[in-house]
């Protein structure tokens, strides 16, 4: 009986452990990427800005931005395209965090509340799958 239900139950195993490990590697990323992102835009400001102009792709393009900081004064920001979301067309309005004492030095703002969720969910299907794992594994037959 032992040897007829590590048969049965070997699949769904492999399953478990494969989606453990891939959810697993996610969640670490997301959360590595998440600290990364909240690590570059500790100290700066943020701003809603106007897309004024995109060159090139999404790879080697530019894009100029203007908006106005929080004291005041508008500034017209060039920088690369990479990283920008893919919404980022002439017209558009962009959220951008940048540096009080250098303006011009601006980034895409990231919300990090939304990758929470997203890290959780991940976190949660890796424990939830190596439990399951854990559950389906091989077992000594008693008989032995």
């Amino acid at each position: 009986m032992s040897r007829e239900r590590s048969r049965r139950y070997r699949p769904v195993h492999v399953a478990c452990i494969i989606i453990a490990s891939v959810t697993g590697l996610l969640s670490v990323v997301w959360i590595g990427g998440t600290v990364a992102a909240w690590a570059g835009q500790a100290g700066r400001a943020r701003a809603t800005a106007q897309v004024l102009d995109v060159s090139g792709n999404r790879s080697s393009g530019h894009l100029v931005v203007q908006f106005t900081t929080g004291d005041g004064s508008r500034v017209k920001a060039e920088e690369r395209r990479r990283g920008w979301p893919g919404s980022a067309r002439p017209g558009a309005q962009v959220e951008v965090a940048y540096d009080p004492g250098s303006p011009a030095d601006v980034q895409p703002f990231q919300n990090l509340g939304r990758s929470s969720a997203a890290c959780a969910l991940f976190t949660v299907a890796a424990v939830a799958s190596g439990a399951g794992a854990y559950r389906t594994r091989a077992r000594p037959s008693a008989a032995a």
